[in-house]
């Protein structure tokens, strides 16, 4: 079988997961601004699809333009979903865009003092000059604009364009005076609609849009550059100069024509629509503090049993290890960890990788509070988390400020993996306490994307975190972990024995059994060694949330294979691996998903729950997302998706709304008398 045969593409079936997150968004049973927030989550991805994965693909002509189709022929329905359906909906809640021959006197006269104290200043209109070289570089990324085409009455018949930004740092959408409801108009609209004041002297002939994608990836000489900071600083200038790779537009034929050519794009990345430009924005109108009746309920994550219980973090973990799992369970129990550590005087240090961190961050605030008070502080801050370097760079330098010692990583590798140790020192000597979770030190992100946190004072765990850290921090190489695993050094070998132990263990009458939830699965030496498995008879259950190259269900090759993707209010975002080996089950926790960047070209943590109380917690948790029937998709062997058919007389179940109900149920039985010590926090999803 030839390799195009045996994998399906990564950027297509990532097109595909997206599909499925626009079929929620289309999702009656939905509440109205619960779907308005998914296809604001579509158009977000697409932005990070087009900046992140295009450029890469130039070289392989017809994927690259079959990417193109694909992307715009869901944008589209996407933009008529909004368009013909949305729209009518929100203004049947009375959630209305006025336009400008729809305002009353009293909004005119608002909106005339609000543009002359409060957009004015801020705009800067652009002139766009004909076949000027540096045309292009003017329009920021991912910016919307204004375009203006005017002339000059003294130059009749000569046209001319200008652009103005619609400011950032402003909410898109106006609230108006009116009588109930909520009533808004677009910048883009003000602007408009006072556009005179902007081109005095000239006449108006027309508007239109415009938006442009830009590559993100960048290029950088890790090993020659001793400011690391300086040169993400410099590198991040330039990503905003980068090429275009897709401009969203809309205008008279004329003005698209001359915006093309003058912004040097490509006819293959214009994507021309009449619909509201950046949905993203405009998905903001779901987060408005009223119209509750239209929203998902609030969920609030739960105080964790142990945590809320426990007089003392440190006394709780020496006695036991702790599994929890958000955002059923509150990331509240990390923060009241971190905190502690900071204000408890025998704590003499802590050490922590962060990749991407809330803003505001209470556990970052707290890392600069121990340092401030004179504990040993050594954060590993990764500068190329995507999106969010410049976040990280900040505070990078606030905590060095503080007077932690801050350091990037590893040379050539990002520092994917999620590791906190707090070194305290009690009467029987030095302890570690270590954490080690699925997800992002972000309490934010906590609170929408499912992730499983380890607590646990193991002197075994804590040798191995150690080792890990004088990896990152040091120059030691790794020589043998007792508990762990360590992309790029072991983590792929692990995993492949890991299946291979699986597959020899493997018989007709006891076979084999492997289960796995996973963001992505593209790595083909990971996937020809779960196709090797299959063939031996094991039966193989994978929760791929997104992108998967592996085809099931192929008679010889992957028939002992199914793969699902569950799509719903939280984010699936736990990786979390079970072999059944033989009866002697093992069960695993990663940052890592399983693509050739997390096995090769990133430090990445692969880590086992021994504990028979963890591991059939965790255990209970795989197979209850097996059993979701109602935000579950199958993929099919041709590489679609449907969602998963449910028996004749099997119960509804959603694995999402159970594990709501368990944490609530469990926080009830468990809640002891008096104050509660840990606080949950709110959570929007």
């Amino acid at each position: 079988m030839t390799q195009s045969k045996k994998y399906f593409d990564r950027e297509l079936s990532w097109i595909q997961f997206n599909a499925r997150v626009l079929t929620e968004a289309m999702e009656a049973s939905n509440p109205l601004l619960e779907r308005l927030k998914f296809l604001g989550i579509v158009s977000s991805n697409f932005d990070e699809f087009f900046m992140v994965r295009v450029s890469s693909l130039a070289e392989d002509e017809p994927l690259y333009y079959e990417m193109y189709q694909q992307a715009f022929g869901l944008i589209d329905k996407q933009n008529l979903y909004f368009q013909k359906e949305l729209v009518p909906q929100l203004e049947r809640a009375d959630i209305i865009r006025v336009p400008h021959k729809g305002l009353t006197d009293e909004q005119y006269l608002f909106l005339e003092k609000f543009f002359h104290q409060e957009l004015f200043p801020l705009l800067t209109p652009i002139a766009l000059r004909e076949g000027e070289e540096k045309t292009a570089s003017l329009l920021v990324n991912l910016a919307l604009y204004r375009v203006i085409e005017v002339m000059d009455p003294n130059q009749e018949g000569h046209k001319q364009y200008a652009v103005v930004e619609i400011p950032k740092n402003m909410p898109r959408m106006v609230s108006l005076p009116s009588s109930g409801g909520y009533h808004f108009i677009l910048l883009e609209d003000v602007i408009s609609l006072f556009a005179k004041e902007l081109f005095q002297g000239y006449e108006i002939l027309g508007e239109g849009m415009v938006r442009l994608t830009r590559a993100a990836e960048m290029t950088l000489n890790e090993e020659k550059d001793e400011d690391f900071s300086k040169i993400m600083t410099e590198a991040l200038r330039f990503r905003r100069q980068s090429g275009t790779v897709r401009m969203e537009v809309s205008g008279s034929s004329e003005m698209i024509s001359y915006l093309k050519e003058n912004l040097r794009v490509a006819n293959h990345a214009v994507y021309q629509t009449e619909s509201w430009m950046d949905l993203k924005s405009i998905s903001q109108l779901a987060f408005q503090p009223m119209f509750d009746v239209l929203k998902r309920p609030n969920w609030t994550p739960q105080l964790s049993a142990d945590f809320e219980n426990a007089e003392d973090v440190w006394d709780l973990l020496k006695e036991k290890d702790v599994l929890l799992n958000h955002p059923y369970e509150s990331f509240e129990a990390f923060s009241h960890f971190i905190q502690q550590a900071a204000n408890d005087p025998d704590v003499l240090a802590i050490k922590q990788t962060l990749y991407r961190v809330a803003a505001p961050s209470s556990i970052l605030n707290a890392l600069v509070k121990a340092a401030e008070n004179g504990k040993q502080i050594t954060v590993l801050v990764e500068l190329k988390a995507r999106f969010d370097e410049e976040r990280n760079i900040e505070w990078a330098k606030r905590l060095v400020h503080a007077g932690a010692t801050v350091l990037y990583g590893v040379a050539g590798f990002k520092t994917h993996a999620k590791a906190c140790m707090v070194v305290r020192r009690e009467p029987e000597g030095i302890r570690r306490y270590v954490h080690l979770g699925t997800g992002n030190y972000n309490e934010k992100t906590a609170e929408i994307y499912s992730d499983l946190s380890y607590f646990t004072s193991r002197d075994d765990f804590a040798n191995d975190i150690s080792a890990f850290f004088n990896v990152v921090t040091g120059l030691s190489r790794p020589v043998g972990f007792s508990k762990i695993e360590m992309a790029p050094f072991g983590l792929r070998q692990k995993i492949e024995r890991l299946i291979s132990r699986e597959t020899m263990r493997s018989t007709k009458s006891s076979p084999g059994l492997i289960l796995a939830k996973m963001n992505s699965l593209v790595d083909p030496q990971i996937i020809d060694a779960l196709y090797e498995a299959s063939k031996a008879g094991v039966k193989i259950k994978l929760n791929v949330r997104g992108v998967c190259g592996l085809k099931p269900g192929i008679k010889g090759l992957s028939e002992n294979i199914e793969v699902i993707s569950i799509i719903d209010m939280f984010l699936e975002h736990t990786r979390l691996f079970y072999f059944k080996n033989g009866g002697e089950e093992e069960i695993y926790l990663s940052s890592a998903d399983m693509m050739p960047r997390n096995l090769d070209r990133r430090l990445e943590i692969f880590f086992p729950l021994d504990s028979s109380q963890l591991k059939t917690q965790a255990i209970d948790l795989l197979h209850a997302y097996f059993r979701d029937n109602i935000k579950s998709w199958q993929l099919l062997p041709n590489g679609d998706y449907q969602k998963k058919k449910r028996e004749e007389k099997e119960k509804k179940f959603r694995v999402q709304d159970y594990l709501c109900r368990k944490a609530l149920q469990e926080n009830q039985m468990s809640r002891p008398a008096g104050d509660k010590k840990i606080r949950p926090q709110r959570a929007r999803p």
